[in-house]
């Protein structure tokens, strides 16, 4: 079976392949302070399961993380709004939220995409936002802009 592991301040997942009969604890290295999230759930994985009974037969998605929440600041045409999320949220989820905080139509969404300040890389929409959150951090700041359009 497949696992993909996220971390804060790393980018993307560190794969591995393991027999489905091994505890998540003898796959996932996690320190004192830190939880594991299943990606896309708000709920905090027992690492003393295996992995068939946390997954069944499909690739597992975690998060190591300190944090409980993350606080995201997007900023979007000159103006900032901020918006919670669990560390392991989809960035998708974050994308929706922010566009619902700005109150921008759904016409004008479709070309819409996350990023770091200062780069030109979309962030990928099935990744935990906590992956993009810095060690050392329980907030991030985020560009919500328009991928098909010239920015400036």
């Amino acid at each position: 079976m497949r696992v993909h592991t996220y971390r804060s301040g790393r980018d993307g997942a560190e794969t591995g392949e393991v027999a489905a009969e091994a505890r998540l604890a003898d796959v996932v290295v996690v320190e004192a302070d830190e939880k594991v999230y299943r990606v896309g759930d708000e709920v905090e994985i027992d690492v003393e399961l295996t992995v068939a009974e946390l997954f069944g037969d499909q690739p597992g998605h975690v998060l190591v993380h300190k944090c409980r929440r993350i606080e995201v600041t997007v900023a979007y045409g000159g103006a900032e709004r901020t918006v919670q999320a669990h560390p392991a949220t989809r960035v998708r989820k974050v994308r929706e939220e922010a566009i619902k905080a700005f109150g921008i139509p759904a016409s004008d969404t479709a070309d819409l995409v996350l990023r770091l300040p200062s780069t030109t890389t979309d962030l990928r929409l099935a990744d935990p936002v906590g992956a993009i959150v810095p060690a050392s951090s329980c907030a991030v700041t985020l560009d919500l802009v328009h991928a098909g359009r010239s920015q400036g």
